[in-house]
């Protein structure tokens, strides 16, 4: 198949060679029609003008053939020739049934165009009743076709001279073509490469293909930004698949450890039948405390999923904060019997959800046990709460991310077991629009929320 320059090419070529020839056949033809008409024109008015004399010898037509460049033939009312300026009248047949002697007979003027018996040429011929004898002018035909090749050569000239200035042209715009088409060829196959950094901002040979430039480079744009998108995407994708392998990583160690020591337990009772009444009951007990423990992760891990499906609701009441912080309080010395939690805590009613903020507790205090060998401070006032540890400290660059979602930082939680602890955290106290803020330095690290908004004054 032709790429469009070549076909252009082509058709111009074509275009050029049919119209020359068009131009040169009816150029002729309309030449030769036109210079025979225009003889036969010439020839009735030399017959009018020699006609006027009313006296005719043979002196003055030899003259008058002379002088007009074209045959007189003089002719009697019974067609004996008596005058002919190319032929001696002797050897001339009777010219009374000639088909422009007849027509003269008729009309004004007879004409007729055919071979002449005499000459043995092709003649205009053209003959005139005149004091009832013919007089008849003719002219070769051979002299009016030399006329009009001298003619139709010229116009073929000007033909050629204006095609060709049209075939220089249409090979500039052709190679134009063939440059810009390359350039679009290029960039699309740029694209298919994904490169998409293209420029056919110089592509203007016609504005057809200028509109297709411009429309390729909007493409070219948008596709650059959804390949950059794609790209972000696909890191974003890795890092959450990788995310996703710690997460179920750090889940399946975190269930691990409290079902082995389930199993544990459990088989050694099973095995031992005869296990004394003491051991047999600690063994039940680290049993039930273990059950509890994966218990509280899969209730941690539910909240989490319920808030972050926004399918939980506020249920706010009027509590004493201090109360809460003191179930809390309870709720963890239980767990860590050896730990010791400072409760700072004014009496402050404040209007919020009593269940939220009593997770919002547990989790911050928790945290601070886990993270700190040293006792755990909580101080409570009007204006604000804060829960302070004596442990490693956060990394600047990892305070923001431990509010995320199963987040470990190097390996650690700055939360709950399972990472999820300071999300639910932050989640629950986004919906009572305080912001979770936290500041860390290697002696101690703080955890606070103001509470401007739940305080009720009254």
């Amino acid at each position: 198949m032709l790429k469009l320059h070549q076909f252009f090419f082509r058709t111009s070529v074509v275009f050029v060679v049919v119209v020359l020839v068009v131009a040169s056949i009816f150029g002729f033809f309309i030449i030769k029609s036109y210079e025979i008409d225009s003889t036969i024109k010439n020839l009735k008015r030399s017959l009018d003008l020699t006609t006027i004399n009313s006296k005719i010898d043979n002196n003055y037509l030899k003259n008058i053939a002379k002088k007009g460049k074209f045959r007189v033939t003089y002719i009697d009312k019974n067609g004996k020739v008596l005058f002919d300026s190319m032929n001696n009248i002797n050897s001339m047949d009777n010219h009374k049934n000639r088909p422009e002697i007849i027509a003269s007979k008729i009309a004004k003027y007879g004409v007729a165009i055919r071979d002449s018996k005499t000459v043995k040429k092709e003649l205009v011929y053209v003959a005139k009743s005149f004091n009832g004898k013919y007089l008849r002018f003719s002219k070769l035909l051979s002299n009016i076709y030399s006329k009009v090749y001298y003619l139709v050569s010229y116009l073929i000239l000007f033909f050629i001279t204006i095609l060709g200035a049209l075939f220089y042209f249409s090979t500039i715009i052709n190679k134009k073509i063939a440059q810009d088409s390359k350039k679009i060829d290029e960039a699309l196959e740029s694209m298919l490469n994904k490169e998409f950094s293209i420029y056919l901002e110089d592509v203007n040979c016609c504005q057809e293909f200028k509109n297709i430039a411009k429309k390729i480079a909007k493409v070219a744009k948008k596709l650059k930004k959804r390949e950059k998108q794609k790209r972000k995407y696909t890191k974003r994708l890795k890092e959450i698949t990788k995310r996703q392998g710690d997460i179920i990583s750090a889940i399946s160690h975190e269930f691990k450890n409290p079902v082995a020591a389930i199993v544990g337990y459990a088989q050694t009772l099973q095995d031992t039948p005869n296990l004394n009444e003491n051991l047999k009951s600690k063994f039940l007990e680290k049993i039930e405390s273990n059950a509890t423990k994966i218990s509280n992760m899969i209730d941690t891990l539910a909240l989490s999923i319920k808030l972050e499906n926004q399918s939980i609701a506020l249920n706010k009441e009027e509590f004493n904060l201090s109360s809460v912080a003191k179930s809390a309080k309870e709720i963890l010395e239980q767990k860590y019997k050896n730990r010791d939690i400072i409760l700072n805590c004014e009496d402050i009613v404040v209007n919020a959800d009593k269940g939220m903020f009593e997770s919002v507790f547990i989790n911050l205090i928790e945290n601070a046990l886990k993270y700190s060998d040293d006792e755990v401070v909580v101080n409570c006032n009007q204006d604000r709460v804060e829960i302070i540890d004596k442990g490693i400290g956060i990394d600047k660059s990892d305070i923001e991310k431990i509010k995320q979602k199963f987040y470990r930082a190097d390996g650690i939680s700055w939360n709950n077991s399972i990472g999820v602890g300071l999300y639910i955290v932050d989640y629950i106290l986004k919906l009572h629009n305080i912001e979770l803020e936290i500041k860390s330095d290697e002696d101690n690290t703080v955890f606070s929320f103001s509470l401007d908004g739940l305080v009720n004054w009254e």
